[in-house]
């Protein structure tokens, strides 16, 4: 359990408002899109497993924030807060969750499609290199053609064709290309998307990239014992507060994650909407992710039916 600090000039956030609900709706949402996507437009059938996969992966990512912060671990005499501070960026792999996510259900059929099929390709690309390097050597030649055997069986059960396939020039874009491919014209997914990477949020890819503005923030924690002894007490201050930030955000991505789907295939019962409601209402006291309800979700789930009562 994790209760977020008070911080100057900020309202506190307690996790517990909404650490368990938000892990256990994602739970209800999982089994929802695995049981009853393919009724919900998601098809072919591939596609439901792959969103619900994403999914899980989103959710285990949020499981980790919690872990690596909750009091217990803290506790431990081997914890360190620069290991809270060098899994910031998986911050950022939860918005590519979003993103993939959220562009498949555009066209499920065509997108989610062109999501697995890339996969493919590049997976087949990825042995030809390996056979271009390593071709020769009796033992890499038997694991090319092991995994060849098992890619071919992959592809056809999910009804693609080799050849088709390796003729076709398009990709799955990054979300850094999908963001830029819309110019000065951008649609209102993909300007959401912009959003979710400028600002605060830029920060995630900067620690990943090991840019100096990413270095900056998190610095402080990855040798406090080089710092001077009347400044290593500022660690642990910095540390709560890096916590108290950040854990907020993660919960708030994977929040997006659960509404957008809902959005998309509106699924009955369990109390989804009501449930979206009550664990937005314990986030939104946190300004940066009130500034997403405003930008999109104030509008988006009262036009797809996403009501409180």
């Amino acid at each position: 359990m994790l209760a977020g600090k008070k911080l100057e000039g900020k309202p506190g956030l307690d996790a517990r408002t909404f650490q368990y609900k938000l892990e256990e709706l994602t739970t209800t949402i999982a089994f929802k899109v695995e049981r009853e996507g393919p009724q919900h437009g998601l098809k072919p059938d591939f596609v439901a497993a792959d969103i619900y996969y994403l999914l899980r992966q989103s959710q285990q990512t949020y499981n980790v924030f919690f872990f690596m912060n909750a009091d217990e671990t803290r506790r431990d005499g081997d914890w360190r807060p620069a290991y809270s501070a060098v899994i910031l960026p998986l911050a950022r792999t939860m918005i590519d969750c979003l993103y993939n996510i959220t562009a498949i259900l555009e066209n499920p059929r065509a997108n989610g499609s062109l999501f697995r099929e890339s996969g493919f390709r590049l997976a087949l690309e990825s042995l030809d290199s390996d056979e271009s390097t390593y071709g020769g050597s009796p033992q890499w030649d038997n694991w090319i053609a092991r995994q060849r055997i098992l890619l071919d069986q992959e592809i056809r059960r999910n009804g693609f064709d080799e050849i088709k396939m390796r003729s076709e020039k398009k990709l799955w874009p990054t979300l850094s290309r999908y963001i830029r491919s819309g110019g000065s014209n951008l649609t209102t997914h993909q300007a959401f998307l912009r959003n979710l990477t400028l600002g605060f949020w830029q920060e995630y890819s900067a620690i990943s990239h090991g840019t100096f503005q990413g270095l900056q923030k998190i610095a402080l924690f990855l040798a406090p014992k080089d710092l001077p002894h009347e400044m290593r007490p500022m660690v642990d201050d910095s540390a709560e507060e890096m916590i108290s930030v950040h854990i907020p955000r993660m919960a708030a991505i994977l929040w997006c994650t659960l509404t957008e789907i809902q959005g998309y295939l509106k699924f009955d019962g369990a109390r989804i909407n009501q449930r979206l409601h009550e664990i937005w209402n314990a986030l939104i006291v946190a300004p940066e992710i009130k500034e997403l309800y405003d930008k999109r979700y104030a509008q988006f789930m009262d036009e797809k039916g996403i009501h409180a009562e």
